[in-house]
């Protein structure tokens, strides 16, 4: 892990292990050994235990009385998080149409770019961050709050499903091109267009992850 000065300590091991987590590099289920992590990244226990907070904090990681390990999936959770996920953001999207400005649509199709082009390059950990940060730029612009932390944290216990959805390259493409069509929905403020464009996307969403039960 390479350190950077400017940034604190605390969140580039989050990062660097939030990585590991969601490439499959340390798989669902393992045990974290606090002191054997400390060593081998050669850090020391203070900012390795805030990065295992932040991901305790968004799932990655569950705690068992003293017993912390990587979750695991699991086919009726997932399914619970996409239902709770499709009721949220389906009010989320009806409400942010007419709210966000072009300023932040021209954000949102910046990072389609982007995430077209990590496509073509096939970096999958790089095409799920980018597509975490299309949903996060259309959210912010919805000004119910208490709504939007609702789905945030929906959204951030599916991520380690979702990043097992990235994967693949076809379902890659497939994203994306449901984040166009929903993103031509929106600019053009078709609050019925939009809806239905995000509940298409995350209802097939859900069947790609379904795969992995299979």
């Amino acid at each position: 892990m390479e350190i950077n000065i400017v940034q604190p300590l605390y969140q580039q091991v989050y990062r660097e292990f939030k990585k590991l987590i969601l490439t499959g590099q340390i798989p669902p289920g393992e045990k974290i050994v606090m002191s054997k992590l400390a060593e081998q990244y050669k850090i020391s226990r203070t900012p390795l235990r805030e990065a295992l907070r932040q991901l305790q904090n968004e799932g990655l990681i569950t705690q068992d009385h003293s017993i912390m390990k990587v979750v695991e999936l699991n086919k009726n959770d997932f399914l619970e998080l996409c239902h709770c996920r499709l009721v949220l953001e389906k009010e989320v999207v009806r409400l942010m149409v007419n709210e966000i400005t072009k300023d932040a649509l021209e954000k949102v199709y910046e990072v389609l770019m982007k995430s077209k082009q990590a496509i073509e390059d096939g970096d999958s950990f790089k095409v799920l961050e980018l597509n975490a940060q299309f949903h996060e730029l259309l959210i912010i612009n919805c000004s119910n709050q208490h709504l939007v932390q609702l789905l945030d944290h929906t959204r951030s216990l599916l991520l380690i499903y979702r990043a097992k959805i990235n994967k693949k390259p076809q379902y890659n493409l497939e994203i994306f091109q449901e984040h166009l069509k929903l993103f031509e929905a929106i600019k053009s403020r078709d609050i019925d267009q939009s809806v239905l464009e995000v509940e298409s996307h995350l209802l097939n969403d859900q069947k790609r992850g379904l795969d992995f039960f299979q």
